[in-house]
């Protein structure tokens, strides 16, 4: 399990950027130049959280983690491609929006599988060959 200091910190890391990307970019113009540097710049900064996440977490909340953070790169790829389709923002600000969401609900709403691996010698599990990679308890 993931300690809880550990998903803080990561939540620490992940709402610094945001507020210090907002920052940085808040004063951009409104031209294709200044739109790719927004969204490229936090696709990069969603590439270092990828990076960073396997430092931080483990098992199965790393792996959702890192999928949001692939969700945000191409949420920000989408982004832009839009922007230069002349679409309304909307689109993007909600698809990022709800993904942030989805990013702190499932830092410190642990799920079934974020189990207290302290307990393992007592819960007799299924072994990890031939089960998917889910690994529930045994009926």
């Amino acid at each position: 399990m993931t300690a809880w200091r550990a998903r803080f910190q990561m939540w620490l890391l992940l709402t610094g950027m945001m507020v210090i990307h907002v920052s940085a970019t808040e004063s951009l113009p409104n031209t294709p130049e200044a739109m790719l540097l927004f969204h490229g710049s936090a696709a990069l900064l969603d590439w270092l959280l990828l990076c960073i996440a396997p430092k931080l977490l483990s098992g199965r909340l790393c792996d959702h983690t890192q999928w949001l953070f692939l969700a945000s790169i191409c949420g920000n790829a989408a982004g832009w491609i839009l922007y230069m389709r002349y679409a309304p923002p909307s689109y993007y600000n909600s698809f990022m929006w709800w993904l942030t969401v989805a990013q702190w609900v499932r830092l410190f709403i642990p799920d079934s599988y974020d189990v207290d691996y302290s307990w393992l010698p007592l819960v007799r599990y299924r072994d990890c060959v031939g089960d998917s990679g889910h690994f529930g308890k045994v009926q």
